[in-house]
């Protein structure tokens, strides 16, 4: 897009406008030779290393162009056709005369602002799943090989629903499946981009980075005509990257003919996006909203897209999911995808690795760890990678006697300060202070976790709460 200038030109000249002879350009060696920028800092004059002139006080500047005022017509009309006004103002177009004031429309382009917008927007953790996390998890070798099977599938096969949902328990893994099969895919040729939702890391815990860091990963992945194509649409419409996230993914939209140009012949871009329930900004508003532009983008039959999506099942995800018009592929982790046989891998693997790599492995038996703290651990994870992961961990740790930090683990040895269960502790606080209701999620929680008496329990409550009920 070809912008106006909106600075106002510093009352100065330079050599071009000397040469000119014009009467009404007074000189003036005491000012420093200077000239404006264009706001989007891509156009600016250059100075000749010459003698500088001022202005003459007629000459007056405006946000969009100059003006020469109260001069014969006559005589500025021979100067602004005569040709030597280029040098002064190269980019001028449009230039007239009227009422005794002559006009230069300055003219720059503007393309790099908006380019430099969308890439300000980019979240670089959100691609990586690097900062703010602990961790940067993927499956353990062995294990999720199933589930992993049935997503490769879907993610090659030609026909079949464009739009997969992923979803299960906060700690079931789904972080790990999905960064594993990012790396799975990009291994095998497959062209990938991914966002990764994160509510402790404030660049990426909002919907509206997502769109630009896509599209940045798009550039990597196609020709540079995209990147000239993006640039050229931002150019003449640059509101477009700030604008709501249904406008951005129509214009991502835009986009596919360029992109399926870049791609292999019948080949797609898989998006894979983690951690939706994450997405905290306006989470009751932008989620739904989110799930509506991101299934917009595989809507059509030509699109060069494949989406996946992974999240807990909280009701608005679950109900915006319901509603798409485009159905959607649900795979939930639950027993089905045997869990329990891939979390004892996982530890009997983790227990390998410390007796063979811990500082303090010379203090470990031979038969340690016994058989039955290992199925301990396997049980008490209840199909959640996250507990059996934050227990393994909590073990290497090289300061301390992996023996003694499993009798912590076990409640043999008081934890004392260093609980091993701090990082779960806070994950789920996190979820119960979600809670609607929470009346009714003690009263669920007490029937969960004291059978003996919770029935009783909620009897008394019922007694002293009017108006309680499940």
């Amino acid at each position: 897009m070809i912008d106006r200038d909106k600075t106002t030109l510093w009352p100065r000249a330079v050599h071009a406008v000397h040469a000119c002879r014009n009467p009404y350009l007074a000189t003036d060696n005491n000012i420093p030779t200077a000239i404006s920028r264009h706001p989007y800092p891509v156009a600016t004059i250059p100075l000749p290393a010459t003698s500088t002139m001022n202005l003459h006080p007629n000459v007056k500047t405006s946000q969009s162009n100059t003006r020469v005022s109260n001069a014969p017509e006559n005589e500025m009309a021979a100067w602004l056709h005569s040709g030597q006004t280029s040098a002064f103002f190269p980019n001028a177009n449009g230039n007239h005369i009227k009422d005794s004031t002559m006009t230069i429309n300055n003219n720059f382009r503007s393309e790099s602002k908006p380019m430099e917008t969308l890439y300000e927007r980019v979240a670089p953790h959100a691609i990586s799943n690097e900062g703010g996390r602990a961790d940067n998890p993927k499956c353990h070798p062995g294990t999720r090989q199933e589930l992993i099977g049935l997503l490769e599938k879907w993610m090659n096969a030609a026909e079949g629903n464009r739009i997969l949902w992923l979803s299960g328990p906060a700690g079931g893994g789904k972080t790990a499946i999905v960064k594993t099969l990012t790396e799975r895919a990009t291994g095998q040729g497959a062209q990938t981009i991914s966002f990764y939702f994160f509510r402790g890391d404030s660049t990426r815990n909002g919907a509206q980075p997502l769109v630009p860091t896509l599209i940045y990963q798009l550039f990597e992945l196609c020709s540079p005509s995209l990147e000239k194509a993006v640039a050229n649409t931002l150019s003449k419409r640059p509101h477009i990257i700030s604008g709501s996230l249904s406008e951005q993914c129509r214009f991502l939209s835009v986009l596919s003919p360029a992109i399926r140009q870049s791609l292999p012949a019948g080949g797609s871009v898989l998006i894979l996006v983690d951690g939706l329930d994450e997405c905290d900004v306006d989470a009751e508003l932008s989620q739904p909203a989110l799930i509506r532009a991101l299934a917009s983008l595989v809507m059509d039959k030509d699109s060069p897209f494949r989406l996946l999506v992974a999240s807990r099942p909280e009701a608005r995800i679950r109900m915006a999911f319901n509603e798409l018009s485009l159905p959607a592929q649900t795979i939930f982790l639950d027993e089905q995808y045997s869990p329990e046989k891939d979390i004892r891998v996982f530890v009997t693997a983790e227990f390998k690795r410390i007796k063979a790599s811990h500082p303090s492995a010379h203090f470990l038996g031979g038969d340690w760890p016994p058989t039955s703290d290992v199925e301990e651990i396997v049980r008490k994870s209840s199909g959640q990678f996250i507990f059996a992961a934050t227990v393994m961990r909590y073990l290497s740790h090289p300061s301390t006697v992996p023996s003694l930090s499993l009798e912590r683990v076990r409640g043999i040895v008081p934890a004392g300060k260093n609980s091993p269960f701090t990082h779960l502790d806070s994950i789920y606080t996190f979820i119960l202070a979600q809670a609607d209701d929470p009346e009714v999620m003690r009263d669920v929680l007490s029937v969960m976790l004291l059978p003996e008496i919770g029935l009783e329990y909620i009897g008394l409550m019922w007694m002293h709460s009017e108006g309680s009920s499940l």
